[in-house]
């Protein structure tokens, strides 16, 4: 069966650079979400600079979270390519905490010298908000960084590891292994691919377009529709459907026209470039961009690899065969399930070993 849990000292390294991590940065965030909560007067939620700290704090700690999640995730089953996208996905995430300081202290700053129509100040004068959470930010900031330095480094020596889990599960023969390979990089980049997507609408939608309608609902609707087409491209890729998989690349063409459109739109001249958050909007928005262009590529080669022998092996019909001295939790590659299902007599006749 698979294990969620680290076992050898990388993995338990790792494991450790990801906890800390979310140990550091999530109490720390929710802290000043709180105290900004109480710094704040009603009104000041009349305007879009209210949303910036919140949304910025929200985006950061939930990243954290959703980081050691996907490392425990890795370990069930034993990809290091999923380290490796991590890595660079923490560093994409170290970048928005150092942008974060920045953007909190002027929307603190626009916040104390604003007021509503009828003069009732946006925040309270007398506490010293920003005093308070700088040093927790920059916290944040040392901590988030120093953790994607050690995850890289764990990650490197791990990929031995988990490359001969690889050799050992699938086979040895090279051609099956690079299929393989473009089935994994796929599904690794689908687990990454809405975070960044749905982060770039939350902060775009709350803040640019401000529920102004129809674009705000229309917006917020392509959260549940990317997280359906995450599953679709799932299910289609395992079974290897040819029509299933080309309403999915159609659906990543459809998400690059979209994030390409956003960003030039906040380039342009336009109202909505004129924005708050702005460089955050931008970044996220091309970080997704590069992680839906991967996925289209890997996508449209997996298509390519169908119906080549790779089936039987991702659905658990063909099972390698156990030394004596091997042990039943060895490492597991990933599958549709881990239960080895009854396959025609021409499926079990393919060798992995």
């Amino acid at each position: 069966m698979p294990s969620w849990v680290p076992r050898s000292k990388l993995e338990w390294a790792y494991f450790g650079s990801t906890a800390t991590q979310a140990v550091a940065i999530i109490p720390a965030q929710v802290t000043i979400l709180v105290v900004y909560l109480q710094w704040v007067n009603s009104v000041v939620y009349q305007v879009p600079l209210a949303y910036v700290t919140p949304l910025t704090l929200g985006t950061t700690a939930l990243g954290a979270l959703y980081q050691l999640a996907l490392t425990l995730d890795a370990y069930r089953i034993k990809n290091n390519i999923q380290l490796f996208v991590q890595c660079v996905c923490n560093i994409c995430l170290s970048i928005a905490t150092v942008m974060q300081y920045s953007q909190i202290k002027e929307a603190n700053r626009r916040i104390l010298i604003n007021h509503d129509m009828y003069g009732t100040p946006f925040a309270k004068h007398e506490w010293k908000f920003w005093d308070h959470v700088s040093p927790a930010l920059i916290t944040c900031i040392v901590v988030s960084c120093a953790c994607s330095v050690a995850m890289c480094l764990f990650a490197y020596g791990l990929y031995r590891e988990f490359s001969w889990a690889l050799y050992e599960q699938v086979s040895p023969d090279r051609k099956m292994r690079l299929r393989y390979f473009a089935y994994q990089i796929y599904l690794v980049i689908l687990k990454f691919t809405p975070f960044f997507i749905i982060s770039f609408i939350l902060l775009y939608d709350l803040i640019d377009v401000h529920y102004v309608e129809p674009e705000f609902s229309l917006t917020m609707a392509i959260i549940p529709v990317a997280l359906i087409h995450v599953g679709l491209a799932v299910y289609f890729v395992r079974i290897e459907t040819f029509i299933g998989m080309s309403f999915v690349l159609v659906g990543h063409v459809a998400e690059i026209v979209y994030l390409v459109s956003r960003i030039v739109v906040l380039n342009s001249r336009s109202r909505l470039a004129n924005t708050l958050l702005k460089d955050e909007m931008v970044f996220m928005a091309v970080v997704a961009l590069g992680f839906s262009a991967i996925a289209f590529t890997a996508g449209s080669i997996c298509v390519t690899n169908f119906r080549k022998g790779l089936k039987p092996l991702v659905l658990g019909q063909v099972q390698r065969k156990r030394p004596n001295n091997d042990f039943e939790n060895d490492y597991q590659f990933q599958r549709l399930n881990h239960n080895v299902v009854a396959a025609p007599e021409q499926a079990r006749r393919f060798a992995l070993d």
